[in-house]
């Protein structure tokens, strides 16, 4: 299976992204108010984008790309708060960076699956319900914690 180019470099963005996130995520000093936390990601990263118009320059007025913009933007910025607060609790409740991402992305794995058939039409061939099946045990695997 061939990838193209451009979903590569998106892929190795992602991840690239994700790894540094959950380091950093897990560095967050203690006492640091979430909320104050919170903030400053925003802040940063509002910042952090800004630059990129030169990568992606505008085709139309500010005013009229926002209007493009639908409900799923406040969806993504939903989920936003909620993973940067939920990894941020996670952390500080004691979850592990080698199994925290692993043990939330398998379980997200398999919602998005049904939400893909459901709601996108999407199939689920007997490769994506062996994926599941693997998540699931990858689950099992990483939450056992042997007796000794």
């Amino acid at each position: 299976m061939a990838i193209k180019s451009g979903l590569l470099v998106a892929f190795l963005l992602a991840i690239a992204g994700q790894a540094l996130y959950h380091v950093t995520q897990k560095s967050i000093s203690p006492g640091t108010h979430p909320v104050i936390s919170l903030l400053m990601f925003y802040l940063l990263a509002a910042t952090l984008t800004l630059p990129l118009f030169w990568l992606f320059p505008l085709t139309d007025s500010v005013v009229n790309e926002i209007k493009k913009l639908n409900w799923a933007v406040y969806g993504v910025a939903a989920s936003i708060v909620l993973i940067e607060i939920g990894f941020l609790l996670a952390y500080r409740a004691g979850a592990e960076l080698s199994s925290a991402a692993v043990l939330t992305a398998s379980v997200v794995a398999v919602l998005t699956l049904f939400i893909g058939t459901l709601f996108f039409r999407e199939s689920i061939p007997a490769a994506k319900l062996s994926g599941i099946a693997l998540c699931l045990a990858g689950i099992g695997l990483m939450s056992w914690k042997p007796q000794v």
